[in-house]
């Protein structure tokens, strides 16, 4: 198979600042950010255009022969480049409201003081992680971004919640689990304008992009569009009028997405004379990627023959496209050295999964809006994904699925928390997998019993050996398989307490984070109760929106199964230092989300600590 089949080479990245160019590459090699994705989130100034800066730069290059230095590089990029954030401002959505006027239904309905406190605690926190785009945005005129953009963010029309931390901008899959939280706490205006960001972006661009950055724009994320409209569906607090009406008005994006990843992130493979056809994750370029520009370059200098630099730079926008960005899940082999990354080879099972779920769903818009002829079209290919999952990627010894790899034509080893998918999603063809006799089987494999058991969440693999570094792997714990894992087992009487179990030691890590330190984090580390998690490509991120999101709904799930528990000791721990970039400090992300921080989103978190602080010293 060859690593370019089946990728669109008509969609390309035009964007000559901040997707390819000597300017991006000076900037990014010398190294004037200690993180490489602050340059390509600076805009321009305002009344500068990109043909002036362009020219400046070739000026400065032709003075300096070729020699820029890296303060030389700083300076330059001062003059004419404006901070991070620039371009965005604080949004606290309309339809927020305090709890005392109404805002957050759910917390009239928890028990536990503590639980209710931390409720509140997380529904204050969209005041910090709400934007709103300002400035001079060009909208997206056609496939591609036009050219001779002032800035790397993409409009989008309506306002819109960031993870947190280095991450100002809209997100794929994390919105997923921020959207529960929204609904939770009584917000489905914000949800569904930010479903409608979305199919604006899907339907201008061909695909929802990683984010809503023009660097971004060559790869997706795991596709959970049509499970946000779902969510956004069947939430209690919205009609069914409204749903219906607006599943209507999704439709269109809801196709168009479909048939990218059916047309170009297809791969079939043939075994006992069938023929399977399933999908996989490519990154659609062959260069670095602008936001981890130094990482790629460097990565490229260790390879000893085993791929060209374009077929790794092509697996690592793979592996960004996948979410898990990076784990040893997408090498040669989990021993091997990072710069083996192979993603675009392998057959992931929750991308099939989340797909076996989306057409299923599709299935169910179409025959809700009288369209039965699509909607048995998408029945059938949910059926047929199904039992392509099954026939490759079960294994029924171990009782648990594997990722396929197509360059071997077999199962690949070790197990990671994303291959629980099938569940979630609930892939059910000829073999009922929601089966309460199956949904045993698979709890009582050595895979689950091993990576539940840890006293911080699970880790996203149980390969420890060797340690891999990369921040998807063991040890660390991931919002969303959390909260996929919870999910798989909640709705079988027979398995439902399990789930509320892992629940709860799920709300115990988020919570002491929060009592410890202070903040809610990207990810933890599973090996000790609360402590964020580390590794990968970037410090370690505040926040944050899947984070917040899944407890509130898990709140929802079980609203009085679950406590907030005090902490064992009375220890803390400091979150984790920001690095700064010198005298470009203003333009880091940390420094614009903590600059947009209402005053008020800081004085309730200060007096919710004291409040927990005082009960807990009761409790204990």
């Amino acid at each position: 198979m060859s690593i370019s089949d089946g990728v669109d080479q008509s969609h390309r990245i035009t964007d000559p600042i901040f997707c390819y160019g000597s300017l991006l590459e000076t900037a990014q090699l010398l190294e004037i950010h200690h993180d490489s994705k602050t340059f390509v989130d600076r805009p321009l100034k305002e009344h500068v255009t990109v043909e002036e800066v362009l020219q400046a730069f070739d000026q400065l290059e032709a003075a300096m022969r070729g020699n820029i230095t890296q303060q030389v590089m700083k300076d330059f990029v001062n003059g004419w480049f404006a901070p991070v954030g620039a371009s965005l401002e604080p949004y606290l959505p309309p339809d927020w409201k305090p709890v005392d006027q109404g805002g957050l239904p759910l917390y009239n309905v928890l028990e536990n003081p503590l639980l209710k406190q931390f409720a509140k605690d997380i529904h204050e926190q969209w005041h910090k992680l709400g934007r709103k785009i300002r400035g001079r945005m060009t909208k997206l005129t056609g496939q591609n971004s036009p050219a001779n953009k002032t800035e790397s963010l993409m409009y989008v029309p309506h306002p819109f919640i960031v993870p947190g931390g280095r991450f100002q901008e809209m997100y794929y899959w994390d919105s997923y689990w921020t959207i529960q939280g929204l609904l939770a706490s009584g917000m489905k205006e914000t949800v569904a304008n930010m479903l409608r960001n979305f199919a604006y972006l899907i339907q201008t661009v061909g695909h929802m992009p990683n984010a809503n950055r023009v660097y971004y724009e060559q790869r997706s994320q795991p596709p959970f569009f049509a499970l946000m409209v779902e969510t956004y569906r069947k939430h209690s607090s919205v009609q069914a009028s409204e749903s219906l009406a607006f599943i209507r008005e999704l439709l269109p994006a809801l196709e168009v997405e479909q048939e990218f990843f059916r047309t170009q992130r297809s791969e079939q493979v043939t075994k006992n004379g069938l023929t399977y056809t399933l999908n996989v994750y490519r990154g659609g370029m062959t260069h670095p990627r602008p936001e981890a520009y130094f990482e790629d370059y460097h990565l490229a200098e260790t390879l000893d023959g085993f791929q060209t630099e374009e077929e790794l730079f092509a697996n690592l926008a793979a592996g960004a496209e996948s979410g898990w960005d990076f784990s040893s899940r997408w090498y040669e082999h989990a021993a091997a050295h990072f710069s083996t990354i192979r993603t675009e080879t392998i057959i992931p099972v929750d991308l099939n999964a989340i797909l076996c779920a989306s057409e299923r769903l599709m299935g169910d818009f179409y025959y809700l809006t009288g369209n039965i002829t699509q909607a048995e079209v998408f029945r059938d290919r949910a059926v047929k994904r199904a039992d392509a999952i099954h026939d490759l990627m079960w294994n029924d010894h171990k009782k648990m699925w594997r990722d396929y790899d197509a360059k071997y034509q077999l199962q690949r080893d070790g197990f990671y928390t994303s291959h629980i998918t099938p569940l979630f999603a609930k892939c059910n063809g000829k073999v009922n997998i929601t089966s309460t006799a199956f949904l045993q089987a698979v709890l009582s494999s050595v895979d689950i019993k091993e990576v539940t058991a840890f006293p911080g969440g699970f880790p996203q693999s149980l390969v420890r050996e060797p340690f891999s570094g990369q921040q998807w792997d063991f040890p660390y714990a991931w919002p969303p398989n959390q909260l996929m894992m919870i999910e798989s087992f909640m709705d079988d009487p027979a398995t439902r307490e399990t789930a509320r179990q892992w629940a709860q030691k799920w709300m115990d890590v988020v919570y002491i984070g929060f009592v410890k330190s202070g903040s809610f984090y990207e990810k933890y580390d599973a090996r000790e109760m609360g402590m964020y998690g580390g590794g990968g490509e970037y410090d370690v991120q505040e926040g944050f929106g899947w984070t917040n999101g899944g407890i509130l709904r898990l709140m929802e799930i079980f609203p009085n199964q679950l406590v907030a528990n005090p902490p064992p000791d009375n220890s803390t721990f400091l979150p984790p230092s920001s690095s700064t970039d010198g005298e470009v400090t203003g333009s880091s992300t940390n420094a614009s989300a903590d600059a947009t921080t209402p005053s008020c989103a800081d004085k309730s978190s200060t007096s919710s600590l004291f409040f927990i602080a005082f009960i807990s010293f009761f409790l204990l």
